[in-house]
């Protein structure tokens, strides 16, 4: 991406997120804020962090400074303890939002409200414990998306502060593997199949022999009986 295409994407994001200021002043209902939050949640933070961001939507609005970004802590509020408690919408991310997309957010947000910033700590202290809650169940949900469906993931996923699950490139190999395995068991079993009926059939003839041997023996025995007697 160049510079100029850079520029763009940011002006399009300040007049969404100034839009979204205008209706808050407007007193829309959350719904609407809800709907506007993915576009609109990085410039918020900017808002917050960066004076030159306040001035120039404060500009666009007719609005102060110091209101503007009011409005987007009062924004950023509504959206991390929404009645949804949608722990995606609190970090203004849609559901297909990767782990990388939520690290990234929750860092913003715990480094914005990080209670060590200001004087009244016990407000920030409520808001950073909120974002930690919310980044835990974003990774509990990410956890589950990759035992549910390993077949999605392309790379192997790794969740800052935890170990490496699984590779899940191996994934891909199963149904070969299955395949192989299949055919060593049918093997096998030809084999073991064949090898027992060459034994059944072999015992059976010397059996039979042994029954023709013992007949033989049998009769030889009776004439020398018969002669004996004589």
């Amino acid at each position: 991406m160049n510079i100029s295409d850079s520029s763009d994407n940011r002006e399009i994001r300040v007049l969404a997120t100034a839009t979204l200021m205008r209706r808050f002043h407007e007193q829309c209902p959350a719904t609407e804020i809800y709907e506007k939050a993915t576009r609109s949640y990085e410039t918020l933070i900017d808002t917050i962090e960066k004076k030159h961001t306040a001035k120039e939507i404060a500009t666009l609005l007719d609005i102060p400074d110091i209101t503007i970004k009011r409005y987007a802590e009062a924004i950023i509020d509504i959206l991390l303890f929404n009645k949804e408690t949608d722990p995606y919408l609190s970090f203004g991310l849609t559901k297909g939002a990767s782990f990388s997309e939520v690290h990234k957010r929750w860092k913003s947000l715990i480094v914005l409200y990080h209670p060590d910033r200001y004087l009244n700590a016990q407000l920030f202290e409520d808001r950073a414990k909120k974002i930690n809650e919310i980044y835990e169940e974003l990774k509990m949900i990410q956890k589950q998306k990759i035992y549910s469906s390993p077949y999605n993931m392309i790379k192997e996923l790794s969740l800052p502060g935890t170990a490496k699950i699984f590779n899940v490139t191996y994934f891909r190999y199963l149904p070969y593997i299955i395949i192989v395995l299949a055919i060593i068991i049918t093997i096998f079993s030809l084999l073991f199949f064949f090898f027992n009926s060459s034994v059944t059939t072999s015992y059976t003839s010397l059996q039979e022999t042994k029954g023709k041997d013992l007949k033989i023996i049998q009769t030889e025995y009776n004439k020398v009986s018969d002669i004996n007697s004589y």
